[in-house]
């Protein structure tokens, strides 16, 4: 390897070095990734904390106490995980899909709840999101993002 492709590579890795944490940290903000993985130093900023999914079958608008199958809480359990690292790059439409596959409902709610440290008040704070999920007349999953006030 030459001293001018040497010299190239060093550069780019320093480059990448610099670049990183500061993107890293700004993905965690944004986005909801977790701090404590892809090789960023955000770990440093927070303590490593839960997120905790639940699913909601409903007919007719109203929510329906069933037992969910095995197979459904292990990809719930999937997507908790893939959730809780790679925060709003996954979207619950997928865990929503295989939900109104196995279970006789109408629609299904994932609630997705995310504790992180408030830099305001250094606490630990919750936020929930709401997502409401149904198959229309074609079969097609049709989503949408609802607040609590929102629920009947």
């Amino acid at each position: 390897m030459s001293y001018a492709a040497k010299r190239r590579l060093v550069l780019g890795f320093l480059v990448f070095a610099v670049l990183w944490p500061p993107a890293h940290r700004v993905l965690v903000a944004t986005s909801e990734i977790d701090p404590w993985r892809l090789g960023g130093w955000a770990m440093y900023c927070t303590p490593k904390l839960r997120v905790e999914v639940a699913l909601v079958p409903e007919k007719r608008g109203r929510p329906v106490d069933v037992e969910l199958p095995a197979s459904l809480r292990e990809a719930a359990n999937r997507f908790t995980e893939r959730r809780a690292v790679l925060g709003r790059f996954v979207s619950p439409a997928v865990l929503a899909r295989e939900a109104l596959e196995q279970l006789e409902a109408d629609s299904v709610v994932v609630m997705i709840q995310r504790n992180r440290l408030d830099p305001a008040t250094s606490r630990i704070a919750g936020t929930r999101e709401y997502f409401r999920y149904s198959r229309d007349d074609a079969g097609r999953i049709n989503g949408e993002r609802f607040s609590v006030r929102d629920v009947p």
